[in-house]
């Protein structure tokens, strides 16, 4: 069984950094697909008018979507949670995602963790995300299944993130370590926390995080 002390280790979670990555994943794929308009519209219309009114319609969106963000105060999450789910239910599909994870994340905050999940399966179960940010909410559920008592059978699809060049994959292997050593498997567990402390590239946070967990699960 997970005890408590493993799942307040797995609880040390930088809810400002989930914030800040959700405003800057609307910033990199923002620009993305505004510049994928802005090509078809050069060719279609070949004026810089459409170009500037792109620009113009693609900043005011980072800035509404920044100010919900910046809204969010301690204690406020469930009105936070609402401003959330209407902008996306009116938000174009990526700006929606970004909502929705956002969303998700002050739910599972908030003690909410089967709702927050509805929420996560919304984006990975869906056609309107972005494979990164599907993958972004498979680990997420990984990390709710950590918590939850009857588990979902998750590991196949954090192992498929794991083992691409995912942004999330270092995340992914430590659900999938965590989701191990719950069913019982300390010693693999710990073998899979202590590779992942070594592995290049693992952020710090992380890797010293995964090698705190495999002296716990070694019994050190």
């Amino acid at each position: 069984m997970f005890s408590m002390s493993d799942s307040e280790v797995f609880r040390e979670v930088d809810e400002d950094y989930r914030r800040d990555q959700m405003i800057a994943f609307w910033r990199r794929y923002g620009t993305a697909v505004a510049a994928a308009a802005v090509a078809v519209a050069f060719v279609a219309l070949g004026t810089n008018y459409y170009l500037q009114r792109q620009q113009a319609e693609k900043e005011a969106e980072t800035a509404r979507f920044e100010a919900t963000l910046s809204g969010i105060q301690p204690g406020g999450e469930q009105e936070a949670i609402q401003k959330l789910a209407n902008y996306a239910a009116g938000a174009k599909p990526m700006q929606a995602t970004l909502a929705m994870l956002t969303e998700a994340s002050l739910r599972q905050r908030s003690g909410n963790s089967i709702a927050a999940a509805q929420v996560y399966h919304q984006i990975a179960d869906g056609d309107q995300a972005p494979q990164d940010l599907k993958d972004l909410a498979v680990v997420r559920l990984g990390y709710i299944a950590v918590d939850s008592e009857k588990p979902e059978p998750l590991i196949p699809r954090l192992q498929a993130i794991a083992d691409k060049a995912s942004p999330w994959r270092y995340s992914a292997r430590e659900a999938i370590a965590l989701l191990t050593a719950k069913a019982g498997q300390r010693d693999q567990a710990a073998k899979m926390f202590s590779d992942l402390a070594q592995a290049p590239g693992a952020p710090t946070d992380l890797a010293e995080r995964a090698g705190a967990l495999a002296e716990l699960y070694r019994g050190k």
